[in-house]
């Protein structure tokens, strides 16, 4: 076992006040780019989802629906293909027809990149849609397409009561006006429709009114504020110019806007300045309590506006700058020398079980790939929200372009679904594209005292609870595999617990110690390692298989002995096995559904320099076990090797990466292979065979 890694473990996901769970909703995908919570009817007490990406050139994307478990009945979440589209980009969703069912206003043929544009005039580019929900979830063929409007480089979309509470209106925002002009500003269009004598049919018409034309640029994102403006919505919007509140004076009878906050400041250049997304946080009765914000177009800022005078609530304070101030509070380092962006891509608001005031989200594309810690969901806590300091707790390690926070799991509950940013040419992660749903719940002793396993890249983490938190009678386990015919379980055991084993088991203490008493009575203590060139068993030497934990209490892999396995000597890698039994009810599907193969070092990234070449050497990876405080505290990785028949582990210099490393042998090959006198077996063979070893 190992504290050296290849990529970075999550931290852990709990703190004090809430516990985070992963539910996988659908992976693999060809592609990720946007995520919506759907209401599918105006009387739906939890959400669908709606996903998809950008698709391809000469390949439409699929657009998804994913209905809700509690929705549909079934185990999972169900799958819809809803319709075909090329390059779609922003969707909201609202009731058109008047029958209680939300249809969906969707923009698409954005084109292949900003720099390839589909012009509105000449390649029905830029367009924007609604879909009609045809009243069930699984109607065949697609749900029916209805034209809106046009305009190059659409990029963003709203649905709201503008200037008119009669009806929906369509607010269509471009982000730049023609293929690669990133300096002219993009129109804002407002999009009204007109009925015939029934509503059911929906809008037989659109006009088209340009309510911005020369003032905003790259806008990357626009949060609705329903009935801000004294019953009419408002909607912010991040882009070049900062954060920026739009509306409609109703008194004037005209557009007005004001820019809340200009955001990063123009960097050398960088074409790239300003605000990239946008949300608003409650604090207690004020519903605009604070702004937050990820700055730059695709930046790597993380920044907060809190309000320099706590008396001026509400959404008519963004009416008004000078009660705002920008407090940076998180920065993910230099952005790309050359592309000028970095791996922010979505900010949404999230209220926490238990909390008057909200927290917030982000989703960060994973960007560089070099940096692990860039890839994943971070969700930031309020500790002083006037000093700007927050807590930062990463929920999830896969990588993530937007977010969509809903009540998926419970109608109150505020969980926060996230999709891989998965754009072929542009960004695509180590794995394929992926939806899942972050479910923050309330702190409970069963939440705190658990083992939790999430997938991480090719790799399990483990969180554990510290064994001085662990109740009383409790003893929290996770089988993880099947190796060389012992199956592998993670143990917590709290100080002075006891656990009977089997006498042909063994255990791996990671933290903490326990003690057996062997046969002549005497105490036996095992830690995390033996004395400085030492080596001990890790065999159960009580008689009755009774360990007990030490002081601190004890955190080890419990090596199961199974009676009718093979257990060796191995002489071919065929022998070698390792096979997923974590518990099916446990875990998330993605993790049950893990394989954990020996690859030849040989063929793995860190391996292709030619030192490994033709050598018998195999790594099986791995597990991080953390604890699952706000410590964040890393105990151990654990990945395991095989040593081919004859072979040494040869010299190689680790002066470049230090690390420590702790070997555990499960098979002993030849008897003078392998760790000498650790071997699980007491048979030491007369032919040549593998070395199995855990590091």
């Amino acid at each position: 076992m190992c504290c050296n890694a290849f990529s970075k473990a999550a931290p852990a996901n709990d703190d004090k006040s809430v516990h985070i769970d992963q539910e996988l909703v659908a992976t693999p995908l060809p592609d990720g780019y946007w995520l919506n919570a759907f209401p599918f009817s105006e009387d739906a007490e939890v959400p669908d989802l709606v996903g998809y990406g950008l698709g391809f050139e000469g390949k439409p994307a699929a657009i998804k629906l994913f209905q809700n478990p509690k929705n549909s009945n079934s185990e999972g979440w169900k799958l819809t293909e809803i319709q075909s589209m090329d390059f779609p980009v922003a969707m909201v969703s609202a009731d058109l027809t008047g029958n209680g069912y939300n249809d969906i206003i969707i923009t698409d043929r954005y084109g292949p990149s900003m720099g390839a544009l589909w012009d509105a005039q000449t390649n029905n580019g830029g367009r924007i849609q609604w879909l009609r929900n045809p009243g069930d979830r699984d109607a065949q063929p697609y749900w029916e397409a209805h034209h809106i409007g046009n305009s190059t480089g659409m990029h963003r979309v709203q649905v709201g009561h503008f200037t008119t509470s009669s009806h929906f209106q369509v607010m269509g925002l471009p982000i730049i006006p023609a293929s690669n002009d990133l300096t002219s500003p993009a129109p804002v269009i407002l999009y009204d429709p007109t009925y015939g004598p029934e509503m059911a049919p929906g809008p037989i018409a659109w006009s088209e009114e340009i309510i911005f034309s020369s003032e905003f640029r790259l806008i990357h994102d626009a949060k609705l504020l329903p009935g801000a403006n004294n019953g009419l919505d408002m909607v912010l919007v991040a882009g070049r110019e900062g954060t920026v509140c739009l509306w409609f004076d109703q008194a004037a009878r005209k557009w007005e806007y004001n820019i809340v906050g200009s955001g990063l400041p123009q960097q050398g250049d960088s074409p790239y300045w300003g605000s990239g997304s946008v949300d608003v946080a409650r604090v207690g009765a004020d519903d605009v309590g604070y702004i937050a914000t990820c700055e730059g177009f695709h930046g790597n800022s993380v920044a907060v506006y809190v309000k320099a005078d706590r008396h001026a609530k509400g959404a008519a304070s963004l009416k008004n700058s000078a009660l705002w101030r920008r407090i940076v509070i998180d920065n993910f380092g230099p952005l790309d020398p050359e592309q000028h962006t970095g791996t922010i891509h979505n900010v949404a608001t999230v209220r926490v079980p238990g909390s008057d005031i909200d927290s917030f989200a982000i989703a960060c594309m994973g960007s560089p790939l070099s940096k692990p810690e860039n890839q994943g969901v971070y969700l930031y806590t309020p500790i002083d929200l006037v000093a700007g300091r927050f807590k930062r707790t990463k929920i999830t390690d896969e990588s993530a372009g937007r977010l969509a926070v809903a009540g998926y799991t419970e109608p109150q509950r505020m969980d926060i679904g996230s999709i891989s940013y998965y754009v072929p040419g542009y960004h695509t992660g180590p794995d394929p594209s992926s939806i899942r749903i972050n479910v923050l719940q309330p702190y409970n002793v069963e939440s705190r005292t658990s083992i939790v396993a999430t997938k991480l890249n090719k790799e399990v983490l483990l969180r554990v609870p510290r064994p001085n938190a662990v109740p009383e009678g409790v003893t929290p386990t996770m089988p993880i595999v099947t190796l060389v015919g012992n199956t592998l379980t993670l143990v917590v055991l709290r100080p002075g617990a006891t656990m009977t084993l089997g006498v042909q088991d063994a255990a791996k203490v990671v933290y903490g110690s326990i003690e057996m008493t062997d046969p002549e009575g005497n105490t036996v203590t095992r830690t995390i390692a033996t004395n400085a060139k030492e080596i001990a068993t890790t065999h159960i030497v009580s008689a009755d298989g009774v360990v007990k934990a030490g002081g601190d209490g004890a955190v080890f892999l419990h090596v199961g002995h199974l009676k009718n396995e093979f257990h060796g000597p191995f002489t071919t890698m065929s022998q070698v096995t390792a096979n997923n039994i974590f518990p099916r009810h446990e875990v998330p599907p993605d993790v049950r559904a893990m394989e954990f193969p020996f690859i030849k070092v040989q063929d793995l990234d860190w391996g292709s320099s030619g030192l490994w070449d033709d050598f018998e050497f195999y790594n099986m990876t791995g597990f991080y076990v953390f604890f699952n405080d706000d410590a964040m505290e890393e105990i151990v990785h654990m990945q395991a090797w095989t040593l081919g028949i004859g072979e040494t582990a040869r010299f190689h210099n680790h002066s470049d990466r230090s690390f420590c490393e702790i070997h555990y042998c499960l098979s002993n090959g030849g008897g003078t292979g392998g760790m000498v006198g650790t071997s699980l077996t007491m048979l030491i063979p007369s032919s040549p065979t593998l070395s199995i070893s855990i590091f």
